[in-house]
């Protein structure tokens, strides 16, 4: 039970007017008319309302109190947080040598009357390397011995008129052809030009054929898949180029052969209608560089802002022009103080006085209103004088070096938004965003501040309980929700964690969480699990290991047939399988769905009776006159295994909506 919060006067305007009334007759017997028409019941009023208000801003004292004590412990509120987005720069055409698009490369939205332009500025350099073939490999199906590699001459790839077959007759699944690369070509934009006879490919759809680009990463992720944006062959039915995307790759070994390889590997949809029947002949293959993509976030970039002349006295402050202030690099994010003399030091910031020595060239910036605070100093009881930090001498002139601000909800866009670049780079045609800009936030409020506190307290700087790491965690932009998993033997997981592990399963923020999600969307990337990693480490207790996951997932599909009454409209029938289908995306997701509508509960078992229950609350259905649930574990891997009544799932997993079929009569 809270602490119950003392109202320092209850009386309302009502209260005051009526204690007034009862104090006439003891004070001015003589005045008998207490209707409100009298004037001296106008004035009662009048001084009623204005003790109201006074009581008012009485009873504000404790929050003003509640919020002082909140600055005494140090908390703060959160400063905006950017969203980010891959952003891909294409070249005009291929180039001879490689090509530098610079940190800092600011590109943006298109800028309306109504809306200005939104800014998003790279993060790092992005170097589009020419690419050097080395080899090129063709070997069979995955369960074949090693003698089923094929080493092609490099030459055959660039001379027309002579034909390699991409994958050994006849092609089964598994059979790919290899390329390897002199260099690492990781978030590349790749062409890889393929001269090809008429029909190579005979036997499978043109628009969907039965193959995957991978890229090698060695480790446990080994190959990882490639976006096609655009395939001119027809899976190799006619000459043309194909546009990838590459992922992040690693050097590999193949046949001896040190490089880095990408490859083009035949599905699990070889093996049904729509196959190779022979395989494909080419003629020529090269590969160019046509771009590559990098990580910006919604922020501008200001450089070596002037903020005036020290005067010599401790606690001085100054104003950044722009603000809010997105999260500052250490390195860079500098003060640059020139002294009288001609000396030039650097000064860094830090979250708080409380550490600083007298000599320490440090400074305080609140990223809300930009405001640069150098050290205080406080008089002693001997009458000396203690310095948190040092202090400019007088004269010195006072330069922000970099500071980023933007940041916000308005940075949340959606793909092929950014396709404006503000400064012209060589070489480069266009820009655009592929995924959508997620993780933007507005500035914290008061209330928000005030509901954290408590959290704030629990946990500091340190992780203990299973709420404390999930808090954390869930405080690492990008993560939309989290579990930590207790240590413990787990039903049919192997790699539950032990007693002195700690596992997290952290769930990525998705910009549209309704419909079927794709599942690359939910993937959680190695940057978003090495910053929720960073974030536990320097609080995990000692003795205890962290490791940080996504989730397993479990995608349901429910094949339905709904009843509605005798001689509907067609109409009608359309309608209700619409409602039903959003119904059950909504309630079989991880973001909204489950009974409380706030995300499915991690290892929350489904019943069959669920899915009845949702559907009989669809408007004009009657009663459901079948249910059948499948499930995947793997997306893409199969038709799926049925569902009885219920579906178990373990700890660390969670339940995704499929591809769900409602028929309606």
């Amino acid at each position: 039970m809270p602490l119950p919060t003392p109202v320092l006067d209850d009386r309302r305007f009502q209260d005051i007017v009526d204690e007034a009334k009862r104090l006439i007759p003891q004070y001015c017997p003589e005045w008998t008319d207490h209707n409100v028409s009298d004037p001296g019941i106008t004035l009662v009023e009048l001084f009623a309302y204005m003790t109201d208000l006074m009581l008012y801003r009485v009873n504000q004292v404790p929050d003003k109190m509640y919020v002082k004590f909140l600055e005494m412990i140090g908390v703060q509120l959160e400063a905006p947080r950017a969203a980010r987005a891959p952003v891909t720069f294409y070249l005009s055409a291929a180039q001879a040598s490689d090509v530098t698009i610079p940190e800092g490369t600011e590109v943006a939205t298109v800028r309306t009357e109504t809306s200005p332009a939104v800014i998003f500025t790279t993060d790092a350099d992005l170097v589009v390397r020419t690419v050097g073939l080395q080899a090129a490999l063709t070997r069979g199906s995955d369960a074949q011995a090693e003698s089923a590699w094929i080493t092609h001459d490099l030459r055959q790839l660039e001379l027309p008129g002579q034909k390699i077959t991409m994958f050994p007759n006849p092609p089964m699944v598994g059979g790919a052809f290899y390329l390897g690369f002199e260099r690492d070509h990781s978030q590349h934009v790749l062409a890889v030009i393929v001269e090809c006879e008429l029909a190579g490919g005979a036997g499978i759809d043109p628009n969907n054929p039965p193959t995957e680009w991978q890229v090698w990463q060695g480790g446990l992720a080994r190959w990882a898949t490639c976006e096609v944006e655009y395939d001119g062959t027809g899976g190799f039915n006619q000459p043309g180029e194909i546009i990838l995307h590459l992922p992040n790759m690693a050097e590999g070994e193949f046949q001896g052969i040190r490089g880095y390889w990408l490859r083009c590997r035949l599905t699990e949809a070889q093996s049904g209608p729509g196959s190779y029947r022979v395989s494909p002949e080419i003629e020529r293959v090269a590969v160019e560089s046509r771009g590559g993509t990098v990580g910006a976030r919604h922020a501008t970039t200001i450089n070596n802002e002037p903020l005036g002349v020290s005067d010599g006295t401790p606690g001085q402050t100054f104003q950044l022009l722009r603000a809010p202030l997105l999260t500052r690099d250490p390195q860079r994010d500098v003060l640059v103080v020139e002294r009288p003399d001609g000396i030039v030091e650097e000064w860094h910031e830090v979250q708080d006085f409380a550490d600083s020595q007298a000599e320490d060239r440090v400074f305080t910036l609140d990223g809300l209103d930009g405001t640069l605070q150098l050290g205080p100093a406080l008089l002693q009881p001997d009458g000396g004088m203690y310095r948190f930090g040092a202090v400019p001498p007088k004269g010195s002139r006072l330069t922000m070096r970099r500071y980023q601000h933007g940041g916000g909800v308005a940075g949340n866009l959606p793909r092929g938004m950014l396709t404006t670049l503000k400064t012209s780079i060589p070489y480069v045609a266009h820009v655009a965003n592929r995924q959508p800009a997620i993780g933007g936030r507005d500035p914290q409020t008061l209330e928000d501040a005030k509901l954290r506190a408590p959290q704030t307290l629990r946990t500091r700087t340190r992780a203990v309980t299973a709420d404390d790491y999930e808090y954390l965690a869930r405080e690492v932009p990008g993560v939309a929700r989290a579990r930590c998993v207790a240590p413990g033997p787990q039903p049919g997981d192997p790699n539950a964690p032990k007693p002195g592990q700690i596992l997290v399963v952290a769930v990525p923020t998705v910009d549209d969480p309704t419909g079927q999600i794709p599942g690359e969307r939910l993937t959680l990337s190695a940057e978003l699990r090495s910053a929720v990693l960073t974030q536990l480490e320097s609080r995990r207790l000692v003795g205890t290991t962290v490791d940080v996951r996504g989730p397993q997932y479990f995608w349901v599909s429910v094949q339905a047939t709904l009843q509605v009454p005798q001689r509907s409209d067609p109409a009608l029938l359309e309608l209700v399988q619409a409602q039903a289908e959003r119904d059950l995306y909504h309630y079989l997701n991880p973001f909204t769905g489950g009974p409380n509508g706030d995300g499915w509960p991690f290892g929350r078992d489904l019943h069959v009776s669920e899915i009845y229950g949702v559907l009989q609350r669809v408007r004009s259905v009657e009663f459901v006159d079948d249910v059948r649930l499948t499930v995947l574990e793997t997306i893409g891997s199969g038709a799926g295994r049925p569902v009885d009544r219920r579906l178990s799932i373990p700890d660390q997993a969670l339940i995704c909506s499929g591809q769900h079929t409602i028929v309606v009569r």
